[in-house]
């Protein structure tokens, strides 16, 4: 039961208090998982009012199919994160014609250790820039699992990939990612 507290992790019985529409159960999980959804798509879409509008539609899409939500209880956030996913691949489909923000002139942080975790080491601008420059599978794999927290496995269902895949993603990304920040930090130092 829920007692008042947020999960940690959502249970079968959980799950279906939320089907009937047990407000209080349908509150804690959008608690739960709405700051990692929030972030995930912030980064997706650099624009806050846009990831807001975003995750409300998630958390409404969760509403609307709910009942017909059958996996094991722990697919859930896989299953949210995919909802989002596919969200802001449509807003990007919509908007492919949008102008892209200029990079920033200075990098904001000086004495920046790049073999450090990304997330500790980047205002949320510059990380959304250098996101920007990732394919699109190695900037979901490094916002589900840096930014929203997920486990490994919980991003392979997400992403419809094996965990070897992922982490092959995940290494990739960060090789990247360290490459373009060393390019930035070379440009602009």
């Amino acid at each position: 039961m829920l007692n008042g507290n947020l999960m940690i992790d959502v249970n079968t019985e959980q799950i279906r208090r939320a089907q009937t529409g047990d407000a209080q159960v349908i509150s804690a999980l959008y608690e739960r998982y709405y700051q990692g959804i929030y972030r995930y798509l912030y980064y997706r879409v650099g624009d806050r009012q846009i990831a807001e509008d975003l995750t409300s539609e998630v958390f409404l899409r969760m509403l609307r199919f709910i009942a017909g939500f059958h996996p094991p209880a722990s697919m859930f956030q896989s299953w949210l994160f995919q909802i989002a996913r596919n969200l802001a691949i449509d807003h990007y489909r919509k908007t492919s014609g949008r102008e892209h923000l200029p990079l920033e002139e200075r990098m904001a942080a000086a004495n920046v250790d790049l073999d450090r975790t990304v997330e500790h080491n980047l205002t949320s601008e510059s990380l959304r820039q250098a996101l920007d420059r990732l394919t699109e599978d190695q900037r979901d794999v490094i916002l589900m699992r840096f930014v929203a927290e997920m486990p490994l496995a919980q991003v392979a269902r997400a992403l419809h990939k094996s965990e070897d895949a992922v982490k092959g993603l995940q290494r990739r990304a960060l090789l990247a990612l360290r490459r373009i920040l060393t390019e930035w930090e070379i440009s602009y130092g």
